[in-house]
């Protein structure tokens, strides 16, 4: 038995620390393996990759359907979570968390690519549909509810709708390449404004049209 299971059957709910209150669990969507990790698609990761260098998290809590760390952000006890399946299955890693950490809708926060915005765009909500997108969708079936926050980080439209899956799969030039991961990064500081318990704090300072590089109200 690895210590993941041990620790699994001596705190079903958690790892066994004293709070009451379960962690934030922060899910970032992607898909599994080297060939996805620089795609469209994969943009939520790179948000999770920030703050897990900023957390100095170690990875070492590996099951089949998610890899996840347990880490503190800003004083509030955090999950950052990796789906280790595809896209359209993103929501057995759900089921897998939220019965081991008892974390509730209200709590959960993905992360994700749009391809309904322009690149480097950030959008915060507190609850919504899939919006065409299957990792969403997978999540919200697991759920059994829509009410859960999201950060939507704009990836571009593809020219025409047959096109959709070669344009997530596929990769950004080095200049729009940029602007996104930029806009990883500030999806990184909304995460952390959130699980601090102000998501509308978060909507007016990271909520952007990735056009001025996120900049906004007063930003330097």
């Amino acid at each position: 038995m690895d210590i993941s299971s041990l620790l699994d059957r001596l705190f079903p709910g958690g790892s066994g620390g004293g709070s009451n209150v379960p962690p934030w669990i922060v899910v970032g969507l992607g898909n599994p393996g080297a060939e996805y990790r620089n795609t469209r698609h994969n943009v939520g990761w790179w948000c999770v990759d920030e703050l897990v260098r900023r957390t100095n998290a170690e990875l070492n809590r590996k099951r089949k359907e998610v890899r996840f760390a347990e880490v503190e952000l800003g004083g509030n006890q955090a999950v950052l979570a990796y789906p280790r399946t595809f896209m359209n299955r993103s929501g057995q890693a759900l089921h897998y968390l939220t019965n081991r950490f008892k974390s509730g809708p209200e709590r959960i926060l993905i992360v994700t690519d749009d391809i309904n915005l322009p690149p480097g765009s950030v959008r915060i909500r507190k609850k919504g549909g899939p919006g065409g997108h299957n990792g969403l969708k997978s999540i919200i079936e697991s759920l059994g509810t829509d009410e859960f926050p999201r950060i939507r980080i704009g990836v571009g439209t593809p020219d025409t709708s047959e096109e959709q899956v070669e344009h997530v799969l596929g990769t950004f030039d080095p200049e729009t390449r940029d602007r996104v991961k930029l806009a990883s990064e500030r999806a990184a500081d909304a995460v952390t404004v959130i699980v601090s318990g102000d998501i509308d704090n978060a909507m007016n300072r990271f909520n952007s049209n990735g056009i001025d590089n996120g900049k906004k109200n007063g930003d330097d």
